[in-house]
């Protein structure tokens, strides 16, 4: 049975962006800069607009309050139509960039 239209489908997996289409021009301090291409499950997608962005925070190791940014998440339209939620991963992990879920059609 396909996936009912309008339904997410958690994926959660690391996608392996093209290191040429990072644009940091524009990109505010503190932010990633998206990759506008990459590769996931050995097809290519290319980004043709970000919708919203926001990011995850979690309290620090110990109680002095710090906070801490762990990941930043931003919902994506690809040039085909693919409704994309993509993040990535701060802190020193191999992999950064994941493809968090998609919308279906």
């Amino acid at each position: 049975m396909p996936p009912k239209s309008g339904s997410r489908e958690f994926i959660s997996e690391a996608v392996d962006p093209d290191p040429a289409s990072f644009d940091c021009e524009g990109t505010a301090p503190g932010e990633p800069a998206w990759p506008r291409r990459f590769a996931w499950r050995g097809q290519s997608y290319e980004i043709a607009e970000v919708l919203r962005t926001w990011r995850t925070t979690s309290a620090g190791p110990y109680t002095t309050g710090d906070v801490y940014l762990r990941r930043h998440y931003a919902e994506v339209r690809t040039t085909c139509g693919e409704l994309l939620r993509l993040y990535g991963e701060r802190g020193g992990r191999a992999a950064r960039w994941f493809l968090h879920s998609r919308v279906h059609r």
